[in-house]
């Protein structure tokens, strides 16, 4: 028998098989061309075997009986061939599903407002959207009245058809003004949610029953959260909004990930959100991209404007900046934003108060933007100081609940204790040493190696010697009673020193690891740290592969101000405390600007985690790369942090300017270095919280810092914090687990529930117990949250535009509302799936196989052949 005639059958089934029902085969093997090949190989090598089989058979057999055989084998061989190539049989189909709609109603504080300044062109437009003005016989000549509010002239109250008596038409022009007055001064009562809920439930123009009409609807409120809601709700006035919704934050975001979750679990799809806000936002969210995600899913939002853009008339604490801890006697600087809007020209009076008592009092001229003033708080009292902002009420305000705010700073009385080490007197070593010696707020201890000594005093002026006391490692000393060697420090400082002088990095490495320090690493010309050896150092180093980079002989004949590489901030740079000479960031920047520049640095590859604060800028106006210029780098490296300095030359930063700037940067650096030292805690543990004032529904992280020492000995210990109010400390109203870091094991940590104003109590909870009877605990201050929400009482409509924009929506108005309907997507949808057989490993051709195999056997038996 012909071999193709073996052949072409099982192709021929499977083809056939393949076009009456539509489906498709794709093999998965031919993506991988190596198998393949093998594949056909074997089979090949298999075949011959066969032929030669074949050729030695057919004299002990009849031929009828041999064709049978090598039938039969061939067949194999192709199913065998065809498992190989992975043969998978896919098709597609069509499921239909009711999408539906999610109708969210922000419910913030804002929301509250009544637009008392909004225009009579607003007012107008608004009371024909609440039906309370309007019908088919009177259309026309709204439309005329809106027209004339839009060109800011009298409406034309009785058109010249009506009556041509002089006096009729005065006495029906003023009662249809006074007729208009009276709806307006209805609509200046209405707050926006009240508007919103009108504008759902009217019964001359029901929009949630008609959307009920189309499918599937789901009522959500949201304001810091989104929570699902009922019909009833809206019906009841929005007054009882559960707690959880954090009415003083908006976060449209959160709106937008509503009813998602039942959408994964098999519900019918979302087919649209339609959002009843004023567009005020003030997460740290951006919308937009969460609009734009839901456009890629073909998903549209319909932003329903509120409230009037025009500014109000308000005077409002608009946001506090202030530090959480300071240290005693310090200058901790508070940077207050008042919000005037409506009152330009007019004297705005701003109290600081600390106890009900005032501290300092600020007055300027109101100019209709915001005013940033600043405040020196008091700090010469050790504790927790509580001071308030408030601001004078002047007559016409849209609202008087945001003329205030209070917070707090935790005054500590503490040094930070600060290591210097270094080679010799070269010129960073002076005047650093100098900047840390004036200042009263550090306790420095100086390590320099070489320096002149004629043998004339006792000993050197500054110490020689790095001493390290080391213990011997048993077992059976106790925790308590074993000390690291450098525990009492909150910095330390390596500048250009030999490794002949400094070969114990394990210390260092465990300081920082383990207790939580900072490590500064000042690059150096001669040795540090091209010369060291050290895989430790390696380790702690933020960069990698280093290198010389030399600006003195480019612009060498230029005025010393100008030689050199200067800096420029990145902007995590700008927002670390250490990098900050003034409180306004643009200033900010230009001093960083025209700070003298650097003649030589060491250049590096970033390693994952580090990140760069201050990057430098060619003097020849090179292009920039933040990454590979990085000048300053900071790392997170177990509890503490490397900080990498690819200079030798901070001190020409006194170029003219004496010790303004230089010393404020290293005496910034210490404090910044010592930041933990409010944390609560023992040796073997500190527990602390990223923020200890807060406002309502705002994050905070509760933080557990190990020593790897502790986690060696207890490596399955658990942490958890109870909650309790300070009034009641024994009464626990909360409590949660702290979570391992994957990346930090020494580091537990998880973020706070949400807690209602008030003052608390958190406790560190761990098994096993290491407080030992002495409870390890910190304060938690949660304040109500009224000015980041009313700081600004304007809707935002391009904010909405641009969420409907990115979506493929559209923002509508209380007037074009209606539009609604025509707008929205059929929530009927037709989604396509895909099914798939995989047929190589399919029972039945397993089953063919072996089928065609036992047929075989049994006849080469039944011929006698072996």
């Amino acid at each position: 028998m012909p071999l193709y005639l073996i052949i072409i059958p099982p192709i021929l089934l499977f083809k056939i098989f393949a076009d009456m029902s539509e489906r498709h085969f794709q093999f998965n093997s031919f993506e991988l061309s190596g198998w393949t090949i093998v594949s056909v190989c074997a089979v090949v090598l298999a075949l011959v075997t066969i032929v030669l089989l074949f050729r030695y058979e057919r004299r002990l057999v009849a031929p009828k009986v041999g064709n049978i055989l090598i039938a039969l084998r061939v067949t194999t061989l192709i199913f065998i061939l065809l498992t190989f190539l992975e043969p998978v049989l896919t098709w597609s189909f069509n499921t239909e599903k009711t999408g539906r709609l999610v109708v969210a109603v922000d419910v913030s504080d804002s929301m509250n407002t009544q637009d008392r300044h909004a225009s009579d062109l607003e007012k107008l437009q608004l009371a024909r959207a609440l039906k309370m003005i309007g019908n088919d016989q009177i259309n026309d000549r709204l439309d005329r009245w809106e027209n004339a509010y839009s060109l800011k002239q009298e409406p034309p109250w009785v058109d010249e058809s009506e009556t041509a008596n002089p006096e009729k038409r005065a006495q029906l022009g003023a009662s249809r003004k006074q007729n208009l007055e009276e709806i307006f001064a209805e609509i200046d009562k209405l707050s926006r949610k009240e508007i919103a809920q009108k504008l759902l439930l009217n019964p001359a123009n029901p929009i949630l029953e008609k959307l009920q009409q189309r499918g599937q609807v789901d009522l959500v409120l949201f304001a810091g959260e989104a929570v699902s809601a009922e019909k009833t709700t809206l019906e009841t006035g929005l007054d009882q909004v559960p707690d959880q919704v954090h009415m003083g934050l908006s976060n449209l975001s959160q709106a937008l990930k509503a009813s998602t979750g039942s959408s994964e679990s098999g519900a019918s799809p979302i087919s649209g959100y339609i959002l009843l806000t004023d567009g005020r936002d003030n997460s740290q969210l951006n919308p937009v991209s969460t609009a734009e995600q839901l456009g890629q899913m073909q998903v549209p939002v319909y932003p329903v404007i509120l409230g009037s853009s025009h500014q109000p008339k308000d005077i409002s604490v608009a946001a506090l900046d202030y530090p959480q801890t300071a240290f005693k006697d310090d200058k901790p600087l508070l940077k207050a934003r008042i919000g005037t809007s409506g009152y330009e020209g007019q004297e705005v009076r701003v109290v600081l108060k600390q106890n009900d008592r005032e501290v300092a009092v600020k007055n300027f001229k109101s100019q209709g933007i915001s005013k940033l003033l600043e405040f020196e708080l008091n700090s010469g009292t050790l504790g927790r100081q509580e001071f308030k902002v408030e601001t004078n009420l002047l007559p016409g305000e849209t609202r008087d609940d945001n003329n205030e705010k209070s917070f707090a700073i935790n005054i500590v009385d503490d040094k930070s204790r600060v290591l210097l080490v270094e080679e010799t007197a070269r010129w960073e070593f002076r005047f650093l040493h100098n900047a840390l010696e004036r200042d009263k707020r550090i306790e420095l201890q100086q390590v320099l190696f070489e320096q002149p000594y004629m043998g004339l005093l006792p000993q050197p002026f500054f110490p020689n010697q790095l001493l390290i006391k080391t213990q011997p490692d048993n077992e059976q000393l106790n925790l308590e009673e074993k000390t690291h060697p450098f525990a009492d420090k909150d910095l330390i400082i390596i500048g250009d020193v030999s490794p002949e002088h400094l070969e114990n990095w394990e210390h260092i490495q465990t300081f920082v690891a383990d207790q939580g320090g900072t490590l500064v690493l000042l690059a150096g010309k001669k040795y540090l740290p091209l010369a060291h050896q050290s895989p430790i150092l390696n380790e702690l180093l933020p960069l990698k592969n280093l290198k010389v980079v030399d600006w003195n002989q480019g612009n060498f004949k230029v005025p010393p101000a100008e030689r050199g590489m200067r800096l420029q901030l990145t902007p995590e740079g700008e927002a670390e405390p250490l990098f900050q000479f003034d409180v306004n960031p643009a200033t900010n920047r230009d001093i960083w600007k025209q700070l003298p520049g650097h003649l030589w640095f060491l250049q590096g590859e970033l390693k994952p985690g580090a990140s760069v604060l201050a990057y430098g800028i060619s003097p020849f106006n090179a292009p920039l790369d933040e990454e590979k210029d990085g000048v300053i780098i900071q790392r997170q490296y177990g509890s503490g942090k490397v900080i990498w300095i690819g200079i030798d030359s901070t001190w020409r930063w006194r170029y003219r300017v004496g010790d303004r700037y230089h010393h404020r940067f290293w005496g910034q650096l210490a404090r910044w270095a010592a930041r933990n030292k409010a944390s609560a805690g023992n040796e073997f543990v500190k527990f602390s919280l990223s923020k200890t004032d807060i406002d309502a529904g705002e994050i905070t992280t509760a933080t557990a810092r190990w020593t790897q020492e502790y986690l060696n000995r207890f490596p399955d210990v658990k942490t958890s914090v109870t909650i309790s109010k300070a009034s009641e400390p024994d009464k626990v109203i909360a409590s949660f687990d702290l979570n391992r870091q994957k990346n930090q094991p020494v580091i537990h940590e998880a973020n706070l529930p949400s807690l209602p104003a008030g003052e608390y109590q958190l406790k560190l909870i761990t098994s096993p117990e290491v407080a030992e009877g002495k409870e390890i605990t910190t304060p938690l201050f949660v304040h109500e949250i009224k000015t980041i929400e009313l700081g600004n009482l304007t809707s935002n409509p391009q904010l909405l535009s641009e969420m409907a924009k990115s979506s493929g929506g559209k923002m509508l108005t209380p007037g074009t509302l209606d539009q609604l309907l025509d707008l929205l997507p059929n929530l009927s949808q037709e989604t396509t799936s895909q099914d798939e057989i995989s047929l190589w490993d399919h029972w039945l051709i397993l089953t063919l196989i072996m089928g065609i195999l036992t047929v075989e056997w049994a006849i080469r038996k039944l011929n006698g052949l072996p």
